[in-house]
């Protein structure tokens, strides 16, 4: 019996099989250049960014009455250079003739740049009086 040679494998011309078409050279090419300009960000930041502590600053942004008394409406910016966690932020109301009142609240995480807003609870009207509000403390995250 005679045997018959093996089929040869079909083999892609040289042309197709080396060559990368232009549309994958330039989607590689900006992938680069995406990923190069993330690590130049990151990188510059963390050697030579803002490394100064929190900045933390309270204003008012509004006042409006609730059940059981008003709510002032607050907002805790970080004008720092580091991050500020657990902000304490207390309002105390003073008015002729009455002992003060305080509120306080607490924002978890304050970022640099970046602000929150959150709300105090009195039981006086904020208008009949004047209110003091500040930033009592923070941790680093």
């Amino acid at each position: 019996m005679a045997r018959k040679p093996a089929a040869k494998p079909a083999q892609k011309s040289k042309a197709t099989a080396d060559t990368t078409s232009v549309l994958e050279w330039i989607a590689g090419g900006i992938g680069l250049l995406l990923l190069l300009l993330v690590v130049g960000v990151i990188g510059r930041e963390a050697l030579f960014g803002d490394r100064s502590p929190p900045a933390v600053l309270v204003e008012q942004v509004g006042a409006q009455a609730v059940p059981g008394g008003y709510l002032v409406r607050i907002k805790v910016r970080n004008d720092g250079g580091r991050s500020a966690a657990q902000v304490v932020v207390e309002g105390e109301l003073t008015r002729q003739g009455a002992e003060p009142e305080t509120g306080e609240a607490t924002f978890d995480y304050v970022p640099p740049g970046s602000s929150r807003e959150g709300g105090l609870f009195f039981t006086a009207d904020p208008a009949a009086g004047e209110l003091a509000l500040r930033a009592k403390g923070y941790v680093e995250p």
